[in-house]
């Protein structure tokens, strides 16, 4: 019994990915808004109805794009968390590597983003509160070791670095292209945020 449930959750996984990867190539070969549903299921070779049981809307398949980027800090974090470094370069690289992401596609990084800010700010929303569970584990090991204020609650710094970084993607993918560096700016502004945290 166990294996025949393993074998239909492994069949859903495969077709959630199967439609997931349609839908990017499509998006990065049309365009988001000129990619629609049937173009989707027709690349995915899957029924409409099949498309709606993964996905409620166009969409929301970004919000997956989101989703395996989390799952792969979060299966990291352990051996991250354990790493003999400064929580403050751990913070920086986390954020960094987070944002490198967004630089392979500059415009499908603008629907990513804003479907992502819609969710990253609702303090019930599953995907925010593990993402911000991470850094707070990084802030709170930052202050156990002496290296950040212990007068800071952690979700306020957290707060304060996840908004700065936020703040700059939303700059980098909407202004006029090659404004800037997006990994350059960003630590350089979380440079200037972190030495006011600096124990």
């Amino acid at each position: 019994m166990t294996d025949v449930l393993s074998r239909r959750e492994r069949k859903k996984d495969e077709t959630r990915h199967r439609i997931f990867h349609a839908a990017i190539d499509l998006f990065r070969e049309k365009g988001f808004e000129q990619t629609t549903v049937d173009d989707i299921t027709e690349q995915a070779d899957v029924a409409k109805g099949t498309f709606f049981n993964y996905f409620r809307r166009k969409e929301a398949v970004l919000a997956f794009l989101s989703e395996t980027r989390l799952q792969a800090i979060e299966e990291n974090a352990e051996a991250f968390l354990a790493e003999a470094r400064p929580a403050r370069e751990k913070l920086m690289d986390l954020y960094s590597s987070a944002a490198s992401a967004y630089e392979e596609d500059r415009e499908l990084s603008r629907y990513v983003l804003i479907e992502l800010m819609t969710h990253m700010f609702s303090p019930t929303e599953e995907i925010a509160v593990r993402w911000h569970e991470q850094i707070v584990r990084l802030v709170t090991q930052g202050q156990e070791n002496g290296e950040l204020r212990h007068d800071l609650a952690p979700l306020r710094v957290e707060a304060v670095l996840t908004g700065l970084y936020y703040a700059t993607l939303y700059e980098w993918v909407c202004c006029v292209p090659d404004a800037f560096s997006l990994l350059e700016e960003l630590r350089a502004r979380l440079t200037l945020a972190m030495e006011g945290i600096a124990s």
